[in-house]
C-alpha cells in the first residue's frame, strides 16, 4: 500500500455552502492525516479502498437525509463506498467538539456498515486490527 496514490480509508466531502465547509469541512484535513498515519494498511485483501463521502446540508445543496446511505461495493474496481449525510442542525451554531464527535461517530458507523457488507459477501476482513487502529484516530481527533 505504500506506493499507492490514495489512502486506504478516504474521506471527502460535498459541502452545501461556505458555512458548512467552514464548520465541517475544515476538520477533514486533520482526520485524513490521522487516517493516513494510523489506518493506511489493507484490512481486506480484496478491497483496495474504503471511500466515505460526507454530504453536508447548506444553502446551495440540501440533501434532505441524515445518516449513512448508498453503500456500494465494486468488486471489479476493488472498493467499497458509502455516503454520510449531515443535516444543517448538526453543524449550525454548534460547538466544534460536537461537530467533531458527529463526524467520527458517523465515520465509525460508515466503516461498520461497510465491513458488514464485505462479510456478507464472504470477504475476509481484519476487523479487530481496523478497530484497534481506528481507536487511535478517534482518540487523537477528539483530543483538544
Amino acid at each position: 500500500m505504500e506506493n499507492q496514490e490514495y489512502s486506504y480509508i478516504t474521506i471527502f466531502g460535498q459541502m452545501g455552502d461556505r458555512n458548512a465547509n467552514k464548520a465541517v469541512g475544515s476538520h477533514f484535513p486533520e482526520l485524513t492525516k490521522l487516517l493516513d498515519h494510523h489506518c493506511d494498511k489493507p484490512y481486506c485483501k480484496d478491497v483496495d479502498q474504503f471511500l466515505v463521502a460526507f454530504r453536508v446540508d447548506g444553502e446551495i445543496w440540501y440533501f434532505e437525509f441524515e445518516g449513512c446511505e448508498k453503500l456500494r461495493l465494486s468488486k471489479k474496481n476493488r472498493y467499497i463506498s458509502i455516503d454520510v449525510f449531515m443535516a444543517r442542525d448538526k453543524w449550525g451554531n454548534i460547538d466544534e467538539k460536537i461537530i467533531k464527535t458527529y463526524i467520527i461517530t458517523n465515520l465509525r458507523k460508515a466503516l461498520k456498515l461497510s465491513i458488514n457488507r464485505l462479510k456478507k459477501e464472504k470477504y475476509v476482513v481484519n476487523e479487530e486490527k481496523l478497530w484497534n487502529d481506528f481507536k487511535h484516530v478517534e482518540t487523537k481527533f477528539l483530543s483538544p
